[in-house]
């Protein structure tokens, strides 16, 4: 039977004894196990609406969970969907953690360990005494079900509740329902099996906590749930080049990277700045596997690919040969972004040789065109059953690259005919509009008061998505209104660029929406090696890039 033996604090009751410090950092990963590699992901197939569910067995033959003790009665969450006849219904429950914590996955033995109130062998991961489960108070019986076990120092509260002890300590591992995950908290794996995300399991009858919970709907089952794995800066020349062409590698080189360590660091990039030197671990393919995984990937294409290329070893101009392409085509891209101050490298027939390329090989592009309006139009693309159209602009020098009537080049950034834009597409159908800028500062992680400032107008006038590139260093990301983010710029991927440490970092931003609504957001940070992009351990090696994009995007995220 569940007997609450500590008392009710703030609305939360704890059942068994418990001390729980909110004021705890939550930088540290509430429980230190190891990320599972995206290259153990499912299939890369969209995942269709998902078909009903109420057949599911059971995953646990313990006893009938007694009921849920009438003084929390008052602390369930508003009244769910229920099913007609109170038929068992299936219900995934999450655990979640700090959004800014390491930690990617969780076993079941531990999260058994942390419902009983027990520690674990070391053999399946240490559970530190001092953390903490809090779970939603109306999944209280169907977890005594499905541990086969009372609960012991458990905090119990409403999913809101839930989120915000997670948010406010590193200490404390949430339990929620699929449906009460959002964006400002981070849905953690079990065994390696991910809900979210674009290596997510498509089949939800796998997922390891799948309860009954009897006359309750899920509304996350019921709607679809799609991904976009978004890159950053994608150049096809130097180093690139060289390994995929002249060294024989192949097309597919610069996206079959796997994971990687830093090893050390070493002098010297710009004005003496230290470089780092990185080295591969296994797991090769790892990084296309993530863009070919997601419903939709998206990358901005900072060099164009004329007919007429020319290999460059230094220098500031860039040109690729067109047959790298197939790489990007190869690892899933779905749309390239050419809005960007090199996509005129090879002046404008290389823009229009580039666009060529592009349709031949069935990518979308959006930011550039034989002219203004045909540079300024919308991409289209589908996914979770939704429309989404893309737009890309260009607000860095040189504006000689910018389509003018009768030159092709690519869209130049002006406000007001940017929220024009947004607003054509919105009233066009678009379900999701997503805006990728090129705009900002180079080598620095600052954003501009005018960034803010133009993030908050574009959402104003219907944007949901702002994707920024430019500045090689990967920048904050902000909420710019409820549900709607700004990621400044996410950085280089495939790149040849040793000004400093930070221009060969990136992130991948694994986005995963719930029908129109943006429920977790995965910054997958990466180290470039010889041109190519690797996976670090968001735990390890990843931790110093994510612990500086935390520094800069708390003061507006307020996570």
């Amino acid at each position: 039977m569940v007997v609450i033996c500590g008392a009710t604090l703030g609305g939360l009751a704890t059942l068994g004894s418990t001390a729980l410090d909110s004021t705890d950092s939550a930088s540290d990963a509430a429980l230190p196990t190891p990320a599972s590699p995206p290259s153990q992901a499912s299939s890369a197939a969209p995942a269709s609406p998902p078909s009903p569910l109420s057949s599911a067995a059971p995953l646990s033959s313990a006893a009938p969970a007694s009921p849920i003790p009438a003084p929390l009665a008052r602390l369930l969450d508003p009244a769910p969907t229920v099913s007609p006849g109170g038929s068992p219904s299936p219900m995934p429950l999450v655990p979640i953690v700090n959004f800014w914590s390491t930690q990617r996955s969780i076993s079941r033995v531990q999260l058994t360990a942390l419902f009983g109130g027990r520690s674990v062998s070391p053999a399946n991961g240490p559970t530190p005494s001092s953390v903490v489960m809090a779970v939603s108070a109306a999944d209280i019986g169907p977890l005594v079900t499905f541990f086969g076990a009372e609960p012991h120092g458990v905090e119990v509260a409403s999913a809101a509740q839930v989120r915000s002890l997670v948010k406010g300590s590193s200490k404390v591992v949430g339990v929620v329902r699929a449906d009460d995950v959002t964006a400002d908290v981070r849905a953690l794996a079990i065994d390696g099996l991910q809900l979210f995300g674009a290596t997510r399991i498509h089949n939800p009858l796998i997922w390891p906590l799948l309860v009954d919970e009897p006359g309750v709907t899920s509304s996350f089952l019921a709607t679809p749930e799609w991904t976009i794995a978004a890159g950053g800066d994608v150049m096809l020349d130097k180093a690139v080049y060289a390994q995929s062409i002249r060294n024989h590698l192949g097309v597919d080189y610069a996206w079959n990277g796997g994971t990687a360590v830093v090893d050390h660091h070493y002098c010297c990039g710009w004005g003496g700045k230290p470089l780092v030197a990185g080295s591969r671990t296994g797991d090769a393919g790892a990084v296309g596997n993530l863009f070919r995984s997601a419903d939709l990937s998206i990358v901005n294409l900072e060099s164009p690919e004329p007919d007429k290329y020319r290999y460059h070893a230094t220098g500031f101009t860039f040109t690729g040969d067109s047959e790298l392409l197939l790489g990007l085509a190869d690892a899933g891209i779905d749309l390239a972004g050419l809005a960007n101050n090199h996509i005129g490298n090879a002046g404008p027939k290389g823009v229009l040789d580039t666009i060529s390329h592009l349709d031949q090989l069935g990518i979308a592009h959006a930011g550039a065109g034989t002219n203004q309006a045909t540079a300024r139009k919308a991409a289209w693309l589908a996914a979770g059953g939704l429309q989404i159209a893309v737009l890309a602009y260009d607000l860095v020098d040189p504006n000689s690259y910018w389509a003018a009537s009768g030159r092709a080049g690519s869209a130049a950034f002006s406000l007001p005919a940017v929220l024009r834009d947004i607003k054509a597409a919105k009233k066009a159908g678009a379900d999701i509009v997503i805006v990728m800028p090129h705009w900002g500062i180079e080598y620095t992680d600052s954003v501009l008061p005018l960034q803010r400032s133009y993030a908050a107008r574009m959402v104003a006038a219907g944007a949901d998505l702002i994707l920024g590139s430019h500045s090689h260093w990967v920048g904050p990301f902000e909420q710019v209104a409820p549900g709607h983010f700004a990621f400044d710029s996410l950085g280089d991927l495939v790149f040849d660029w040793t000004h400093d440490e930070r221009t060969q970092e990136g992130v991948v931003a694994d986005l995963t929406y719930v029908g129109k609504t943006l429920v977790q957001i995965d910054l997958h940070p990466t180290v470039i090696i010889a041109g190519q992009p690797n996976l670090l351990d968001p735990s390890g090696d990843g931790d110093r890039l994510l612990n500086a994009i935390r520094r800069t995007s708390e003061p507006s995220l307020h996570w």
